[in-house]
């Protein structure tokens, strides 16, 4: 009966000893854990300008948009300064600017950048 029981007391002992991770397999875990985390942040640090850039692209092709759909509307030509009237009224965050129908630029709300539309709107559109 006594042998019985140190078999058994030996084998829980052993089972205890298994249940659990090394130091060194959590150290290796973390390493790998580190170098993936320094990889992978500096690609996602860098999405905001990227978003910026993109919103100003788009706000400059809006510019070609709504002043077309403003001379369909009032079937004739526009000044600059009432084509983006139309489109600051319907834009948050981004600012167009434009002296000229030839000249139009888009900025974005906390952003140092600039894009240059560099769009032509026809003389029928524009005046």
């Amino acid at each position: 009966m006594r042998r019985y029981s140190s078999l058994h007391r030996e084998r829980e002992m052993n089972q205890a000893r298994q249940a659990g991770f090394t130091l060194i397999e959590l150290i290796v875990v973390i390493v790998i854990l580190g170098i993936l985390a320094a990889v992978a942040i500096p690609q996602f640090t860098d999405t905001s300008a990227a978003a910026r850039a993109s919103a100003r692209s788009g706000a400059c092709s809006a510019v070609a948009s709504q002043a077309v759909l403003l001379y369909a509307s009032t079937r004739t030509p526009n000044s600059p300064a009432s084509i983006l009237a139309a489109i600051n009224a319907g834009t948050s965050g981004i600012t167009i600017t434009g002296t000229s129908c030839s000249n139009f630029a888009a900025q974005a709300s906390g952003d140092t950048g600039s894009t240059t539309c560099g769009i032509t709107l026809p003389s029928g559109v524009c005046q």
